[in-house]
């Protein structure tokens, strides 16, 4: 009697885990960390081959993208500003292609557009431009 009450706790023990999946465990801890210590580009190498379709990696995804982009916004030289803000609305982009709802990207995406506003003959590069309008977007408008 006692084997198969072991047994039935086994049982109910993988019956329980069937629905998680520890490859996402350890790649969401593994990107979480990469994402803590502002490894961005590697943290979306490692997505890279994955599954788009999966709402696990996607959101994975978004939530890279949108730190990167914070990390290119609020960390900068002076010399090197338009770069970071061109960088963080590439990150901001992608964010909104995963995710049109996402109001972070779109927040911050605007509030860069309104610096650009006030610097006379400055705009986004126009790659940025092109993916900004994809996203429904239309700097300077």
């Amino acid at each position: 009697m006692k084997l198969s009450a072991l047994w039935l706790v086994v049982l109910l023990f993988c019956i329980s885990c069937a629905g998680e999946n520890p490859s996402h465990e350890n790649l969401n801890e593994k990107i979480e960390y990469l994402i803590d210590d502002h490894r961005y580009e590697v943290a979306l190498e490692e997505l890279e081959d994955e599954d788009i379709d999966d709402p696990a990696i996607r959101e994975l995804l978004e939530k890279t993208h949108l730190n990167y982009g914070l990390y290119n916004m609020n960390t900068f030289d002076e010399r090197e500003m338009r770069t970071r803000m061109n960088d963080a609305l590439r990150q901001f982009t992608e964010v909104l292609q995963i995710n049109p709802r996402n109001e972070v990207a779109r927040t911050n995406i605007d509030q860069i557009l309104q610096i650009y506003s006030t610097i006379p003959d400055r705009q986004p590069e126009e790659d940025v431009v092109e993916r900004l309008r994809e996203v429904g977007i239309n700097p300077g408008s």
